[in-house]
């Protein structure tokens, strides 16, 4: 197959029109940051998202709970996913909106960024990268992406984020992101119900856009 014609049919795919999808629309979020591409995932590319944050490392700050943690002899096979394969993913969390970061370059799924329910019952934004994108400062580009999608696509006026007291990388990707310090909580009880001292950030903007992908309609206008 001569090299124009395998790009034409390529973008026929089922895998090249996710990989190659500009807007929104009511399967799902898209949005693109340099050479990372995040989007809503598949199934698979869901799967490879948890794994990348699955590891000893990752999990002594996000503390999830045991059956959500991808086990050590799995994690190869679920971070080898392709990008832009496997089925629709049809059971995510009610109240978040998740997006796979993709580092298209090297064609595969390198981390997760949400918008969801915080602490207080307000939008808050978190993610994590693969133990191999950690350190990079790719942790700024995650964070940007997670307040270009509550500020841009789910027009959320501010959104908050937590991290553990002691994680300097956290804290720093936060802030490189554009969020500032601010008070809040003193600890935060993480999901497999370990309670730790917590750091706050915040960002604000005075003008929002919705885009026409999914909705976070379950935030109360209160907190807004």
């Amino acid at each position: 197959m001569l090299p124009a014609t395998k790009g034409i049919f390529d973008r026929l795919t089922r895998r090249g029109r996710l990989m190659t999808k500009r807007t929104c629309d009511r399967q799902g979020h898209v949005l693109r940051s340099g050479r990372f591409l995040f989007r809503t995932p598949t199934a698979w590319e869901y799967a490879a998202a948890v794994a990348c944050g699955s590891d000893p490392a990752a999990q002594r700050w996000l503390g999830w709970q045991r059956d959500s943690v991808v086990a050590e002899s799995a994690r190869a096979d679920a971070l080898r996913v392709v990008p832009g394969t496997g089925p629709d993913w049809v059971s995510p969390d009610p109240q978040s909106v998740d997006l796979v970061m993709i580092d298209v370059e090297a064609n595969r799924c390198v981390g997760l960024v949400s918008v969801h329910t915080g602490e207080d019952g307000g939008p808050e934004t978190g993610g994590y990268l693969a133990p191999d994108y950690r350190g990079r400062g790719h942790g700024r580009v995650l964070f940007a992406a997670g307040l270009t999608l509550a500020h841009e696509h789910l027009g959320l006026p501010r959104v908050r984020a937590g991290a553990e007291v002691g994680n300097v990388a956290s804290a720093r990707s936060l802030e490189a992101a554009g969020l500032a310090r601010v008070a809040g909580p003193p600890t935060y009880r993480l999901p497999d119900g370990r309670v730790t001292e917590a750091w706050w950030f915040q960002h604000d903007v005075p003008r929002t856009t919705r885009c026409g992908g999914p909705q976070a309609t379950w935030f109360p206008v209160s907190l807004l």
